[in-house]
């Protein structure tokens, strides 16, 4: 299954737009207020008849609406969906139109919980579910191909890791506490193994453990939407992520990127972004940049031409300001120094010139060329004649 077109008319910040989308990764960027997050709740929305209090009416409209078109089975299909100003699923739990998408095949996934020791009820649900899922039940094919990926998953993250074991304990803190004496009085523990030896999972860098829990979960969704466990590696379905860089340092932007393309290749992943780095680790067409107009309209900007590696060979400063539209990736700052050194240049103001040079040289990358060619400009107004490298 996947979604082709969206059409969303008056719905929160957006009067109207239209979205193509594309059968694998789609990368949604904008500055904030251009609607990323309703593109997701719209389409999720047309799947779940559940309270969405992000999904109203824009103001000074009566009624918004939004279509969704899709491929599923072999078939294009298209479903309607609108609300009220007074009928807003801000105040009721149903949504009109036609009847919601049947198919359980889309996963909405939040990257919010990134602690791999998170607990819940004194439990953490993620190490408990390895243990449980493929320690404790007999495995099916699906399960055992899924069991192997999840193995596969330490070493694609960092090469010189192994997992080695994942181990169930009992825990006399909640044999003795009467907050677990109704719950699961075991804990879990997992291992992997690296240079250093067998060590536990605890002991690794948050940014390694971020990736893995989010890896390990797109997995454990994956799986329980059947009885017998879906193949993940054959999933077809849909994949929404809300700002997929969240929290995430640029190194584990781009291989998160990477891996889940290997982890999901037959997926339509929608997501949104702020991250430059996410969108240089892009694909030709992967690209959906939204705008604002002059009149505060909505809509997808034009971005330069891009070759078959899309924007892998750009800086991030070209990605912010041609892609993602920042009007300046300077400071104020900044801006005002360069301004006034240009002004003392034209009145031949030495002084304050040489005044300005300073400010901006301490602003700069030291192997900044742009103070080369500031030390050539005072140079020929005469000065910093006593300085050496003049």
């Amino acid at each position: 299954m996947k979604i082709k077109r969206l059409y969303i008319d008056n719905i929160n910040s957006i009067e109207n737009l239209e979205i193509n989308f594309h059968d694998g990764f789609n990368i949604i960027c904008g500055q904030n207020g251009t609607g990323k997050t309703t593109i997701l709740n719209c389409i999720l929305a047309s799947f779940r008849r559940k309270r969405l209090g992000t999904l109203n009416v824009s103001s000074m409209k009566y009624h918004g609406f939004w279509e969704v078109e899709y491929y599923k089975d072999y078939y294009y299909q298209n479903r309607v969906h609108y609300i009220h100003k007074d009928d807003e699923l801000s105040k009721v739990d149903s949504i009109k139109g036609d009847k919601l998408i049947n198919s359980n095949y889309i996963i909405s996934f939040s990257v919010n919980n990134r602690n791999m020791n998170v607990q819940y009820y004194g439990v953490n649900s993620l190490k408990r579910w390895l243990y449980k899922n493929y320690y404790k039940t007999d495995l099916n094919y699906s399960k055992e191909f899924n069991f192997s990926l999840v193995k596969e998953c330490f070493g694609i993250i960092d090469p010189s890791i192994t997992f080695y074991k994942i181990e169930e304990f009992m825990d006399e803190r909640k044999l003795n506490s009467d907050l677990y004496r109704t719950n699961n009085n075991f804990t879990y523990e997992l291992f992997i193994k690296n240079s250093k030896g067998i060590i536990n999972i605890d002991q690794m860098s948050s940014g390694y453990q971020s990736v893995l829990m989010i890896l390990l979960s797109l997995i454990k969704k994956i799986e329980s939407l059947s009885r017998y466990g879906t193949n993940v590696h054959n999933f077809e379905g849909i994949l929404l992520i809300d700002e997929i860089d969240l929290y995430l340092h640029p190194e584990w932007q781009k291989k998160l990127m990477e891996i889940i393309r290997w982890l999901l290749p037959n997926a339509q992943i929608i997501t949104t972004t702020h991250s430059p780095h996410v969108i240089q680790s892009a694909k030709s067409g992967e690209i959906i940049p939204l705008g604002i107009g002059l009149n505060g309209e909505v809509h997808i900007r034009d971005l330069p031409d891009s070759s078959k590696f899309g924007y892998q060979g750009w800086t991030i400063e070209e990605i912010l300001t041609d892609v993602m539209g920042l009007q300046e990736t300077r400071s104020d700052e900044y801006k005002n120094a360069i301004k006034e050194f240009d002004r003392a240049m034209d009145n031949e103001d030495t002084k304050s010139a040489v005044k300005y040079y300073e400010k901006l040289e301490s602003m700069l990358h030291p192997n900044n060329s742009s103070l080369k060619l500031l030390r050539l400009q005072i140079a020929s107004i005469g000065g910093l004649e006593n300085d050496k490298n003049s």
